[in-house]
């Protein structure tokens, strides 16, 4: 999606210095919805640029518009203003891939099915796709299961199913809203592990919204922190602890709770405004 506007701003700033070519620039964006009783600005002149290969994580309070970011590059929306430029490198493969907050498996089919989906639409030869799947069901731990259903999976085991299917599908960047939000701290935490051995074989770029500062410190590369409502971006901080990374190593190191300091910092204002706007507080 292109659209022009000529507008810059703080964010720019923030994200102009890359370490690989740019693989997706967002560039003066905004989005306006029209909620009956007037408009509602989501996202307000957002600027990110994301090299290629970057794990990018976004926090922000609820409201802010991640999701709603999310969406645009995922071409589920539309933006009201602003460019998006993602640099394609294979035509043959997609340009990305999301994956959802909620269990995204479709309960009609085996794992191995659900993960070959994506490979099927685009219509991948059938022992290629049989070599990926076999590939990320072992990858993801449930050689077991691979001929189960959804209904008899956990809800953590449907999850790295969702993971399984998006790296499969072998999307150039990959979209993660909130994926184990909805998991307990042990599944959490396996997935995680289990999301960076995968990304770092890969290499993927990946941006992915969440509303922990420890998840985004764990996972990524760099971490943007979004204003309360409507969503701007407030920082960019960099995280610069060395991969590959364990979780529990990870918060072990001084360092780490310096960094979730810093970004709670910067995040605590804008909690409470968005509390104070929902009349929360």
């Amino acid at each position: 999606m292109t659209q022009a506007n000529g507008k810059t701003s703080e964010g720019t700033k923030a994200t102009a210095v890359t370490r690989a070519p740019a693989k997706v620039r967002i560039e003066g964006l905004y989005k306006i919805f029209d909620v009956g009783h007037g408009k509602v600005t989501a996202l307000d002149n957002v600027n990110i640029t994301i090299p290629d290969g970057e794990f990018l994580c976004i926090v922000g309070p609820s409201g802010c518009g991640k999701t709603t970011l999310l969406r645009i590059l995922a071409g589920l929306e539309t933006a009201s203003e602003g460019n998006i430029i993602m640099t394609q490198r294979d035509k043959s493969k997609p340009m990305n891939s999301m994956i959802f907050q909620e269990q995204s498996v479709f309960p009609w089919m085996t794992v191995q099915d659900n993960i070959a989906y994506g490979l099927r639409m685009r219509g991948v030869d059938r022992k290629e796709s049989a070599e990926k799947v076999d590939f990320y069901v072992r990858k993801i731990g449930l050689l077991k299961f691979a001929k189960a259903y959804p209904h008899q999976l956990s809800g953590g085991m449907k999850q790295r199913v969702s993971v399984a299917r998006a790296f499969a599908n072998d999307p150039e960047v990959l979209l993660m809203d909130e994926p184990f939000a909805a998991l307990d701290e042990q599944n959490k935490v396996l997935l995680q592990e289990e999301l960076l051995r995968i990304w770092e074989e890969t290499r993927k770029t990946v941006i992915f919204i969440t509303h922990s500062i420890d998840e985004a410190i764990v996972l990524g590369d760099r971490v943007i922190v979004m204003t309360a409502h409507p969503g701007r971006v407030k920082a960019d901080v960099r995280v610069d602890f060395p991969r590959p990374r364990k979780v529990y190593e990870l918060r072990a190191q001084p360092k780490y709770g310096e960094l979730a300091y810093k970004i709670w910092d910067l995040l605590r204002d804008e909690v409470l405004k968005a509390k104070r706007e929902e009349g929360t507080e």
